[in-house]
């Protein structure tokens, strides 16, 4: 397993994982409610730390883009905590008894994004990712995003718009 990255200060990523041997990682619309309750956990618990700029859940894999505030692990550790709890709850949900660190096919990957045309490049990939994989033909009709939060009832996942190179 590689080894926890550190992140630069006020750079933006684009972060990704997904389901080991890219099989389903969300089986019901109640599992990724509950994925997006623990991201939602986490973006308040990391508040001062980095900034949820947009997301994209398909069932099985999942994208964020993410602005680092400040160096360090923070991103590590947010996506984390995520990983893990959703991975606790597919075990009592479904009866998998795996190791966690066996769900997801390695701890996530990311990509720096370095300058503003790439970043909104890589916002609108994220945005429209279910398109790109045939699960809907409008991106509107795609529930699980962050153009689409409050359709879920998820007000509390207000995103931070900011644009800072």
């Amino acid at each position: 397993m590689p080894r926890r990255q550190q992140f630069e200060e006020n750079t933006y990523y684009h972060v990704y994982n997904r389901w080991l041997d890219k099989q389903i990682l969300f089986f019901d619309n109640k599992d990724f409610q509950r994925f997006l309750l623990y991201l939602s956990e986490q973006k308040d618990n990391y508040k001062d730390d980095i900034w949820l700029v947009a997301y994209c859940l398909l069932p099985n894999h999942f994208h964020f883009v993410i602005k680092n505030k400040k160096a360090g692990l923070s991103i590590s550790n947010f996506v984390w905590k995520i990983c893990a709890s959703y991975a606790k709850y597919i075990w009592a949900k479904y009866g998998m008894q795996w190791a966690w660190k066996s769900i997801f096919e390695s701890r996530f990957k990311s990509k720096l994004i370095d300058n503003e045309e790439y970043l909104q490049q890589c916002i609108q990939y994220v945005e429209y990712n279910a398109i790109k994989h045939k699960l809907v033909s409008k991106a509107d009709d795609w529930i699980f995003r962050s153009d689409s939060g409050s359709k879920l009832g998820l007000e509390i996942l207000n995103l931070d718009w900011e644009f800072e190179f």
